[in-house]
């Protein structure tokens, strides 16, 4: 077993599985972060890329038609399923795509050197993210770049702080865990995790906090279920096995929670998100 497989077992089982489920739904609701992290990262034609924590592959899917005619992509993920369904829809990429199960903590990452290694929240969960992203680096060529996107504190993120509320308002509280511990959350604190891709030999180290708007066409309903689902949420139902009418109360409250957010056109949910930027200068 690697040290990641705690990781791995649980984004292989019913939490990490709906993230298929709600596929094409977080798919829109994300689709603001892949260009903010495009926006930032500047994939060039004919770069060779790299994808950690791929999901389903929609953040792979965008870099990729940023890299005609040319370009390749390789998008690695740690939960069978997810690669799978990944793997399923490569043939929508207009460049070649590569999708590995891979722990990119240890093991040897396939199609390197990259030019660009990117992440839309993919990287927080590493056990050692010291070893992670010292592995990362040395797959990548000499000035190639590191551009990661994760979420920042969850008070001001209302897509992880109100279903987290209505969970633990429904089930109890969550587990008391250290706040820079493996998952969603990991890497809220900027100065940590530069100090990290600093002692992994990243230079020109760099991080931010920036402002994206999630949106989702509605309606409000909709958007507080597929949040309901997934996320602090799902961790909380995990733990105290919850059923459908936890779903459904826990729901409801997010319902309610969400209604300032409702548009019109759609419902638009800020998110607070940090930045990460590296090189592998010499």
């Amino acid at each position: 077993m690697t040290s990641n497989q705690q990781q791995a077992d649980y984004w292989s089982s019913d939490p990490g599985r709906k993230w298929i489920t709600f596929e094409n739904e977080l798919d829109i609701v994300f689709e603001a972060v892949n260009t903010a992290l495009i926006a930032r990262a500047n994939p060039q034609p004919g770069e060779n890329v790299l994808d950690i924590g791929c999901g389903t592959g929609a953040t792979a899917r965008a870099f990729a038609s940023h890299l005609e005619p040319t370009g390749s992509i390789t998008a690695l993920d740690i939960s069978e399923p997810l690669i799978n369904q990944a793997r399923s829809r490569a043939d929508e990429s207009p460049v070649t795509s590569h999708y590995h199960l891979v722990d990119a903590q240890n093991e040897q990452i396939p199609d390197a050197p990259f030019d660009l290694a990117t992440s839309r929240f993919g990287v927080m969960f590493f056990s050692d993210p010291v070893v992670a992203f010292t592995n990362i680096r040395n797959h990548l060529k000499p000035g190639g770049r590191l551009v990661i996107a994760a979420w920042s504190n969850i008070s001001g993120n209302p897509w992880f702080e109100e279903p987290r509320n209505g969970a633990v308002n429904r089930l109890g509280p969550m587990d008391i865990s250290d706040p820079h511990a493996p998952g969603p959350l990991g890497f809220q604190d900027i100065e940590r995790v530069t100090g990290i891709l600093r002692d992994a030999g990243f230079q020109s180290v760099v991080g931010e906090e920036a402002e994206v708007i999630l949106s989702h066409p509605g309606p409000l309903e909709r958007v507080a279920a597929l949040a309901s689902n997934i996320g602090p949420a799902a961790r909380v139902l995990k733990k105290y096995q919850g059923g459908p009418q936890d779903i459904e109360a826990i729901k409801n409250y997010v319902q309610d929670k969400f209604s300032p957010f409702e548009t019109p056109e759609a419902v638009l949910i800020p998110a607070r998100l940090n930045f990460f930027f590296g090189d592998n200068s010499l």
